[in-house]
């Protein structure tokens, strides 16, 4: 059942989708995406967002999960310079696209996290096993069922 709710919110969070609107859940998650990408060590300049092309936003009990897809551009300012307003997308700077997965509690506290923005050119993998780690997380594992968690045996007959 899973299988079939999942890509229903992802079309109903993307429907009618063409300038993104951000919820301030789902800017409160884009901005946890921002920081978590220009923390890694191999991040050396600063990139901008240049579009978002779709956000999701779904309650759980622990919190809300957010699901953004947006695009990074290289800027000229050093990645520590990342939230600076002079920071200008450089015409023909790296480009990136990310698929970002938040979980975030009521107070808006990162229960989770998984950022993937590889070059554009490059072949996309696909990330959801990492994205449905982020939606459980903080949830009580025994709110979801799944195929094969349980076992059953039937007793032998006695002799």
């Amino acid at each position: 059942m899973w299988r079939l709710l999942i890509p229903l919110a992802l079309w109903l969070g993307t429907a009618g989708v063409g300038g993104v609107e951000l919820t301030e859940v789902q800017h409160r998650g884009l901005q946890v995406a921002l920081e978590e990408f220009h923390k890694h060590p191999p991040v050396q300049w600063a990139f901008q967002k240049t579009s978002v092309e779709s956000a999701m936003a779904m309650p759980f009990p622990a919190g809300t999960f957010v699901r953004l897809e947006f695009r990074l551009q290289q800027t000229g300012c050093r990645k520590k310079d990342w939230k600076k307003l002079e920071c200008k997308v450089k015409p023909n700077g790296r480009k990136r696209k990310c698929l970002a997965c938040i979980k975030l509690d009521p107070k808006h506290t990162v229960l989770g996290r998984m950022v993937h923005c590889p070059i554009e050119t490059q072949g996309q993998e696909p990330q959801e096993p990492q994205c449905s780690k982020v939606q459980r997380a903080g949830e009580d594992p025994h709110s979801f069922y799944f195929p094969g968690q349980f076992a059953f045996s039937k007793a032998l007959p006695s002799s």
